[in-house]
């Protein structure tokens, strides 16, 4: 018997040379990582995180020291395709702009279509993007979402890093081969920097370097926002925490607590239904007018600007993306592009009667979900629905008002294996998901969620792994030492 083989190593290596990747949680490779050494791991994990506070919505963030093992090859192979998505995205926002053909797809409500349409100055619009996907069997990443609303877990790659640097686990797998790359995402302060950069570029911060981090005083997320503010003060920055509602413009000027900012970073989640708010970001649009006047006056650069916000956070965005709408403006790579990387989404309101007779009959190719929604509320896995329920909520989400519009796209299902590492080393099925974040543009790295439950949204039934971005080395049985 090999080597690799007495030390658990021959599954990751086949997983690796086969598609780039592997999740060490596998109970293959149970034998590289001793469960005591996890637990200590673990133990250290928990006090480091706790110690710096690092939570989402003000509770402790579920993690796990286990790594995702990604190589450098693989990670290239992908992100120079997130690249090239995101010059589409840049297109779709235009197209919006100019096009009422193109807004009529979208159907927004008109509190959201006038905040878009209020556009942006400076490029790129989209100062940060996540794109939370899926490795088909041969490495090809297969977006499933786009998210624009929710950095924090950007500013947190750092510290998930430090925990796995820090770890008898990551000692362990080097003795065993691997070397260790560090993404941009991992070093401290890349969100902060990047941000600060778009704006510099975009003429911004030429008189001082000031940053309004703010919510709304009726949205009370906070921890996130510490942490972004934080960033930014370690960047040199005078980072002001408020409310958007306490924002000041005069004279062309725009201040919070008396402090001139021209780069602003807001939080917020929109609502709908009878909980609709005048304003997308707080109870009326007469609270935030500072806000919008600076906006439209190209006062300050906002993260992110509006269309950014609304039209790449909106899976409508992914249907569009198979629309002749923007399809006709696309060249023959762009094309290819989509249909490799991005499954088939279609608003439900546009199937004809054959596509929804084939959507309700094969249900287990498919996915419902309504456009603008999150934390996977809305989210309908047809091969875990039965029949007639699945029938009737396609039925029913072709009824849903304009702005409230759900897809239904082709299954691209996180990535399934078994684990005997978390209920009393009883085998437990687990689905892990990727997300890759682009500031400007460009790729910064990787984030990873694992749950027992196929959406593996964290603030349900799932928790956060570190990603291991390694050197591509030619391993061999004889090489895995």
């Amino acid at each position: 018997m090999s080597e690799s083989a007495d030390n658990g190593m021959q599954p990751l290596l086949d997983a690796l040379r086969r598609k780039g990747s592997y999740n060490v949680l596998a109970e293959e490779v149970d034998a590289l990582i001793p469960e005591a050494m996890l637990r200590e791991d673990q133990a250290r994990h928990t006090a480091y995180l706790d110690a710096r506070g690092i939570r989402q919505e003000q509770k402790p963030i579920p993690f796990l020291g286990l790594p995702y093992v990604l190589t450098q090859a693989a990670f290239e192979r992908m992100t120079q395709r997130f690249q090239q998505l995101f010059g589409v995205l840049e297109c779709v926002i235009d197209l919006y702009l100019e096009d009422p053909a193109v807004r009529e797809f979208f159907r927004f409500e008109s509190r959201h279509e006038r905040l878009i349409r209020m556009g942006a100055a400076y490029r790129p619009r989209i100062q940060y993007c996540r794109y939370d996907f899926t490795l088909a069997p041969d490495g090809t990443p297969r977006i499933y979402e786009l998210n624009t609303h929710a950095p924090a877990a950007a500013t947190y790659a750092f510290h998930f890093g430090q925990t796995l640097a820090r770890s008898q686990t990551l000692a362990r797998l080097r003795e065993l081969g691997l070397r260790p790359l560090q993404a941009p995402l991992e070093k401290p302060g890349a969100f902060a920097r990047a941000m600060l950069a778009s704006a510099e570029q975009s003429g911004y911060l030429r008189t001082h370097r000031n940053v309004a981090v703010l919510n709304s005083r009726y949205l009370t997320m906070t921890t996130e926002l510490d942490s972004i503010a934080e960033q930014f003060r370690m960047e040199g920055c005078t980072a002001v925490r408020g409310h958007v509602e306490d924002l000041r413009f005069e004279g062309g000027r725009l201040t919070l607590e008396g402090v001139p900012v021209s780069l602003v970073y807001n939080k917020y989640d929109d609502s709908r239904g009878p909980e609709a708010y005048e304003c997308a970001f707080s109870r009326t649009t007469a609270e935030v007018q500072a806000y919008l006047d600076a906006y439209q006056a190209g006062a300050m650069l906002a993260v992110n600007s509006f269309p950014s916000m609304y039209l790449t956070e909106q899976k409508s965005t992914l249907a569009f993306l198979w629309s002749p709408l923007l399809r006709k403006h696309l060249g023959k790579e762009e094309l290819a592009l989509l249909e490799e990387i991005v499954p088939r989404t279609r608003l439900v309101r546009h199937l004809s009667a054959a596509e929804l007779v084939e959507v309700i009959a094969k249900r287990e190719r498919y996915v419902l979900k309504r456009s603008l929604d999150t934390r996977g509320r809305s989210v309908v896995i047809g091969q875990g629905a039965e029949a007639d329920a699945w029938a009737r909520l396609v039925a029913d989400a072709r009824l849903e008002p304009a702005g409230d519009d759900y897809v239904v796209q082709e299954l691209a299902l996180a990535e399934p294996s078994v684990t005997r590492r978390l209920e009393g080393a009883t085998p437990t099925r687990v689905f892990t998901s990727l997300a890759c974040f682009l500031f400007r543009g460009e790729p910064s790295g990787l984030i990873v969620r694992t749950s027992v439950e196929e959406t593996t949204n964290v603030g349900r039934r799932g928790f956060m792994q570190p990603p291991l971005l390694i050197e591509d080395v030619p391993w061999t049985p004889s090489s895995s030492r």
